[in-house]
């Protein structure tokens, strides 16, 4: 088991929520405050940087928590260990926020634009938190949606950690070619 003092503090869900929740009211409150931005524009870059994330986590999945230490430790811990509640370092928390809302400012040229952008990234980066979290409890193991992405998600925890890496969406997978064939995902 990860001894998570020796990595500073550690925040556990919902607490885990709090910081990216407080960046995405902040980002989009001074998006909307910007010459360049009206509420229709502010939500079509929300939902774009809600699509960009589910492929920053899938790259962040496949690449960095199954390839790089010491993410992979921790990550592998979490595979092995599905049950207990997972925790995050609140040093790397504050890093992912920033960089979410740090980076499109660095490379967009209109404020207001890259703002709302930013904040589609972190309201992907809640989403994929919050269902994450609901994977793991066994009451939504066979309901819709929720039911789908957890036989999907139990797949990828259970011997299959170069398939299925994708948490909201399975689009990832299918285009970079790790989305498991129909016959080997379990009807559970």
């Amino acid at each position: 088991m990860v001894d998570f003092r020796s990595i500073g503090p550690a925040l556990a869900f919902p607490l885990t929520v709090l910081l990216p929740l407080a960046a995405l009211g902040m980002l989009m409150r001074e998006s909307l405050r910007t010459a360049d931005m009206d509420l229709t524009g502010a939500a079509g870059l929300l939902v774009f940087g809600l699509a960009a994330w589910t492929l920053a986590e899938y790259l962040l999945h496949r690449f960095i928590l199954h390839r790089i230490e010491p993410f992979r430790g921790w990550h592998l811990e979490h595979h092995w260990h599905p049950e207990v509640p997972m925790r995050t370092p609140l040093l790397f928390s504050l890093m992912l926020v920033l960089s979410l809302a740090g980076v499109p400012l660095l490379l967009w040229a209109s404020q207001g634009q890259a703002m709302a952008f930013s904040g589609g990234l972190i309201l992907g980066h809640l989403a994929q938190e919050l269902v994450h979290h609901q994977l793991h409890r066994a009451e939504y193991r066979r309901k819709g949606w929720l039911g789908d992405r957890w036989r999907y998600h139990d797949f990828h925890h259970h011997g299959h950690e170069g398939l299925a890496f994708g948490t909201l969406s399975s689009v990832w997978d299918t285009l970079f070619g790790t989305r498991p064939g129909a016959r080997a995902m379990p009807d559970r």
